[in-house]
């Protein structure tokens, strides 16, 4: 059996990078591993989670191109999460769509990978059950 242990982004502009990640609720902290690759982590859950700067600038293949990812996190409430992203002139991919577990929206973070932010029973009443 396998486990997700980390989840490591490597960023032209990690500050940007950090501050989309925390809108979504991820709570990171400076770390320092001793080797002089200071950076932000946090735990998600059992995951690691860390934002590194990169040494060369780039973006991420576009949403669901080869060789890119597509992180999904659970937020307490959709609504000021997606309002959150707004104000910060994050790319909106895919808005309100109804799921069986709730609702998801899809925003693109600062270095182009998708993200897609769910929240159970969002969206779920008597016409989407």
């Amino acid at each position: 059996m396998a486990e997700v242990s980390s989840i490591v982004l490597f960023s032209p502009q990690p500050d940007r990078a950090t501050a989309f990640y925390r809108s979504v609720g991820v709570e990171f902290e400076e770390e320092d591993h001793g080797d002089g690759l200071i950076h932000a982590a946090a735990d998600v859950g059992d995951v690691h989670v860390a934002v590194f700067s990169a040494p060369h600038g780039g973006v991420a293949p576009g949403w669901r191109a080869g060789g890119s990812t597509f992180v999904g996190f659970y937020v307490d409430s959709l609504d000021d999460t997606l309002a959150e992203l707004r104000r910060m002139d994050a790319t909106l991919l895919v808005d309100h769509q109804v799921r069986e577990w709730g609702c998801r929206v899809v925003f693109e973070d600062p270095d182009g990978r998708a993200v897609e932010i769910n929240q159970r029973g969002h969206c779920i009443g008597p016409d989407t059950a």
